[in-house]
């Protein structure tokens, strides 16, 4: 019986250690495409071979070429995701995320929501991103393997944005141009088109509205805020 009890108990911390890294991977979003599903929501991207696809590569070549160097080092930082890189040009950087502890792990799990409902779609809609497509697109950063559309930073800046705003109105418009900059970067660094910023827009504020619905979220939320308001002096 005793060898029995070792096998199971041996068996049982085996299969957790492997689990492990799985749930790691997933992170701990709120919900997956079950609650947000982009691939009927969303419209398909510009054929490959279409007029609008042709524009949206002249456009970033266009874009590369003239950007200035400190534009684009901002656009390689904004590779980075989370509350510290996202806040970080905007009058919220003094935020120390350690301090806010509630605050970063609600925006991290605003992310971990948007790479679960993101990654189905990008797989579904298969659209390879710009290098790829036009070798006179060199990308700034290391190209993710994961295809363009839509565009996963733009969504989770989007839905941060929205997120963030729900907890100071105040930063509200400063937060938006955030979100709509932080997008722009994935264009200058050269991985995602135009088309694709459009539809993480549209995705980032499909998940804000759908956590505002989720239970789990408004328990966390609020806690959050108070956290959030206390930590930037607002009243």
């Amino acid at each position: 019986m005793l060898g029995l009890t070792r096998r199971a108990l041996i068996g049982a911390i085996t299969a957790l250690a492997l689990a492990v890294p799985a749930l790691a991977d997933d992170g701990h979003p709120y919900f997956g495409p079950e609650a947000v599903d982009l691939t009927v929501l969303l419209v398909p991207p510009p054929a490959g071979d279409s007029s609008v696809t042709a524009a949206e590569l002249a456009e970033i070549k266009a874009l590369q070429a003239s950007v200035s160097e400190d534009r684009k080092k901002q656009a390689i930082a904004d590779d980075d995701e989370g509350l510290a890189p996202f806040i970080a040009t905007t009058s919220l950087a003094s935020l120390d995320p350690a301090k806010a502890p509630l605050t970063a792990a609600l925006i991290q799990r605003v992310l971990d929501t948007e790479d679960a409902v993101t990654k189905p779609a990008k797989k579904f809609f298969a659209r390879p991103r710009p290098p790829k497509v036009d070798d006179k697109i060199t990308p700034f950063i290391e190209l993710s393997k994961s295809n363009a559309y839509p565009s996963g930073h733009t969504t989770n800046g989007t839905a941060i944005a929205i997120v963030l705003s729900d907890m100071a109105p105040e930063k509200r418009a400063e937060l938006m141009a955030r979100a709509e900059d932080y997008a722009t970067s994935r264009l200058i660094v050269g991985v995602h088109y135009r088309s694709d910023l459009g539809a993480g827009f549209a995705s980032g504020a499909l998940i804000a509205q759908a956590l505002k619905q989720n239970a789990e979220f408004q328990k966390e939320f609020a806690p959050a805020k108070a956290e959030l308001r206390a930590a930037l002096g607002l009243q």
